[in-house]
């Protein structure tokens, strides 16, 4: 009986022994577990940390693209909408994703395959103005379709570009036809000046001839007048580029004035520390005629003034007035040669004017809202005090 319960006692040992070693090995595993797993979590807590960087630094170089990107999917859903889409066309990229793409612009979204292409998009407003886009299909890792990505480019301002460019090939025929005709009929004027000079040395000056001659005279001295104007403006512009005080120059051109009319008051509010390089005498001559077309839209009472603002290395003189304004459609005329809407205007200061500022390097534009008065802008290079 003793041996049958030795042999139990020494099995039970063995068994304890062995479940001991078992557990031993067990917990051995479970901690080499527990750190494998704790290994692949800190792997997959770096693998989401460079996914995020990944996804956020090519989320900011499209964000930060000059060009803009619409995205859709197989539907043509708008699935992505960058910033500068959203600067172009006026939306914000949450109203516009998740909506269809002729919903939202009125047109197809496919442009002609290969390269870039000009087309048109609409704005939040309605408006259109032309792109340069091309479109491009997207594929995931499998190279499934999963949608169309378009990359576009304002064409606004090259348009612009090649207008000015055309307007500025036809301004050149313009003048060059100009030059010629004017010194062919300056000498037939001269003539006529003095022939009617002499005229008006033999009638008496109560003749009712007189009146005559001296149409003739008034006549003679507008067409000269016209002349010198296209010579002047066709004449390559020669400067002599200096310092100039706004504040003083604008006093100059108030000076110069013939004749205020008795209900229009004049404002020069130019701070005097503000100085450009320019042309004293070719500066004053465009200021004289922005403050005398302003004078003249003012019918009745009302204020002209004449405002500075610093810019980025730039002045802007503005002239402002509170008359009669002009016409959106005839905004961009004003600067033509030939282009009045006085009687007796020859249509040429604002075109020479225009020509002066752009061989400063500068820049001379209109802003107008029709009956409520019109701002003539010079912009010109900032120069410190000499």
């Amino acid at each position: 009986m003793n041996d049958s319960r030795e042999v139990d006692r020494k099995a039970l040992e063995s068994a304890f022994a062995e479940f001991t070693r078992t557990a031993a090995v067990m917990e051995e595993a479970y901690r080499a577990l527990q750190e494998r797993v704790e290994q692949l979590d800190r792997e997959l807590e770096e693998k989401n940390r460079q996914l995020a960087f990944t996804s956020d630094y090519l989320n900011y170089i499209l964000e930060s693209m000059s060009d803009g990107v619409i995205a859709v999917d197989t539907h043509e859903r708008i699935t992505r909408f960058n910033r500068a889409a959203c600067d172009v066309l006026g939306y914000d990229a949450n109203e516009v994703v998740g909506r269809g793409f002729h919903e939202v612009f009125g047109r197809e979204f496919a442009a002609p395959p290969g390269g870039r292409h000009p087309m048109e998009l609409r704005t939040k407003d309605g408006r259109t103005f032309p792109v340069s886009e091309r479109d491009a299909p997207m594929a995931d890792r499998n190279h499934a379709r999963i949608g169309t990505v378009k990359v576009f480019e304002d064409l606004t301002e090259v348009e612009a570009l090649r207008q000015r460019v055309r307007q500025k090939d036809r301004l050149a025929a313009l003048g060059e036809m100009a030059a010629t005709v004017a010194h062919e009929i300056r000498n037939p004027l001269g003539g006529l000046k003095g022939y009617a000079a002499l005229l008006s040395r033999d009638v008496e000056a109560e003749d009712p001839r007189a009146r005559l001659v001296a149409k003739i005279m008034e006549g003679a001295n507008q067409l000269e007048m016209v002349v010198s104007d296209l010579l002047e403006y066709t004449r390559p512009v020669q400067l002599n580029l200096e310092p100039v005080n706004c504040a003083e120059t604008v006093d100059t051109v108030l000076r110069y004035l013939e004749k205020i009319p008795e209900g229009v008051r004049m404002r020069n509010v130019v701070e005097k520390e503000h100085f450009v390089l320019a042309d004293r005498l070719k500066l004053r001559q465009v200021l004289l005629n922005l403050v005398q077309n302003a004078v003249q839209s003012i019918e009745g009472h009302g204020e002209v003034s004449i405002t500075c603002a610093g810019e980025a290395g730039s002045l802007v003189v503005t002239v402002s007035d509170t008359g009669r304004g002009i016409a959106p459609a005839l905004i961009e005329k004003v600067f033509s040669p030939f282009y009045t809407t006085r009687e007796k205007g020859t249509g040429l200061g604002l075109a020479v004017a225009a020509k002066i500022i752009e061989a400063h390097g500068g820049s001379l534009w209109a802003e107008s809202i029709e009956g409520e008065g019109a701002r003539f802008h010079v912009r010109l290079a900032r120069v410190g005090r000499p």
